[in-house]
């Protein structure tokens, strides 16, 4: 049987059985929850198989000549354009989606300038140590969570890294070290073993336990005189040690640790900065990290835009060519910064707060996306395109970083176009008139 790369997070599993008659997907062998939910939404009642506008105040099924002609129509009538979103397509529709942009001088951004995109616009000035998924299962002796609650997240993430045998790691689990930080104690702390560590910080002390880490670090056989964090003595002791005498350890950044910064400080930057010395002080291994995005390709949109703009994201086009901004999709939203926005892949109006979803819901919204949601029901403009990973294929990134190629399973219904297909039928639509 055939193995497939699912499509339902950013560790993008290539080990999935799918049987199917070419039509319908008949069996899913191998997926988490998260992945099965991915493959159950070509057949979802909240799956959307036709274009919609908005008349009379109610969303309307319409043709799809109809729904481009109102969508290039508010295009064109709008001089401040948003594009947000571009986590759950194709790298080939990210790049159209960035073409668009420039072509309309709009401002693109996507779900990794709220999430993982803050540590590589901090990385551009620190430097940052990644690793790949593979090295972690053949060399790392060391596994930190922190911020992130990868049992529920990423639900295969541990049970490919921590509980897999590597090609230097053939023990397996018995030789490897898992350490969980958080102030919650999550599914992930259910995973712990006795040679583990679980460390129930306090809240919004983890920046106290990043400077002492860095304080003792800098003192040779140094051992922290008192706890910090909520953390005691031996705790903190032990993890010390584990981090300055790992072979090969890594840190899993999560969400947790991107909340928004205290005045004056930067946990993000600090934790590189530890991650640094840490390294320098090693003599016979080192620390890395990856960044736990949560949408299968949200460092695909980062790749794309630093190999094509030289910038990982928050893109401003003005006159058809990038300028420099300090803006971010939050700033634009919050200072009214927009006359018209165009939602991909993504439901803004769920994940933002209120005060900014009620201000992205004043002007005309066109959404493209396979499923209903709160944004969906709030849009001018609904346009329906296939499941990339399932009915569309792709280039896409890994969690790590690492490029993973999609490929077609089934055909989407009523020959719904991709992502990447209805971009470009925009962007011709709008040199054509």
């Amino acid at each position: 049987m055939k193995r497939n790369t699912c499509s339902g997070c950013s560790l993008l599993c290539d080990d999935i059985i799918i049987k199917s008659d070419g039509i319908f997907i008949d069996e899913v062998i191998g997926a988490c929850l998260k992945g099965k939910e991915r493959f159950d939404q070509t057949t979802a009642k909240n799956r959307i198989l036709n274009p919609m506008i908005r008349e009379n105040g109610e969303l309307k099924e319409t043709t799809w000549e109809k729904a481009l002609e109102k969508t290039i129509e508010i295009i064109k009538s709008s001089t401040n354009p948003l594009l947000y979103g571009f986590s759950n397509v194709n790298c080939e529709a990210q790049l159209k989606g960035m073409e668009l942009a420039e072509s309309i001088d709009g401002f693109i951004d996507s779900n990794a300038s709220i999430c993982q995109g803050k540590v590589l616009d901090i990385a551009n000035e620190t430097g940052i140590t990644l690793t790949s998924i593979t090295e972690i299962i053949n060399k790392a002796d060391l596994i930190i969570s922190w911020g992130a609650n990868a049992a529920e997240s990423i639900p295969r993430l541990l049970n490919k890294t921590v509980f897999s045998r590597g090609k230097f790691r053939m023990t397996g689990r018995e030789i490897k070290t898992l350490i969980n930080i958080d102030p919650v104690k999550t599914a992930s702390f259910n995973v712990m073993g006795v040679r583990d560590l679980a460390l129930q910080i306090e809240p919004n002390k983890d920046l106290d336990l990043i400077r002492i880490l860095m304080e003792e670090c800098c003192t040779a056989d140094s051992i922290p005189s008192k706890g910090v964090a909520g953390i005691d003595k031996s705790d903190l002791k032990r993890l010390l040690l584990h981090l300055t005498g790992a072979e090969n350890g890594v840190i899993f950044v999560g969400q947790g640790l991107l909340k928004p910064k205290l005045e004056g400080t930067n946990i993000i930057k600090e934790l590189l900065d530890l991650v640094q010395m840490i390294n320098m002080k090693q003599e016979r291994g080192r620390i890395s990290l990856v960044l736990l995005g949560g949408h299968f390709n949200m460092a695909g949109f980062d790749q794309v835009a630093l190999s094509t703009y030289g910038k990982n994201g928050s893109l401003q086009f003005k006159d058809n060519q990038l300028i420099e901004t300090q803006d971010t999709i939050i700033s634009k939203i919050n200072s009214d910064d927009f006359d018209s926005s165009i939602i991909v892949g993504t439901d803004p109006i769920s994940h933002l707060p209120f005060y900014l979803s009620k201000k992205l819901c004043t002007k005309p919204l066109i959404i493209i996306d396979n499923k209903t949601s709160a944004t969906s029901q709030v849009a001018d403009i609904v346009l329906p395109t296939a499941i990339t990973g399932i009915e569309v294929g792709g280039l896409t990134y890994r969690l790590d970083q690492v490029p993973v190629e999609l490929n077609k399973i089934i055909n989407p219904p009523n020959k719904i176009p991709s992502d990447e297909e209805l971009l470009t039928q925009i962007i011709e639509k709008l040199n054509s008139k």
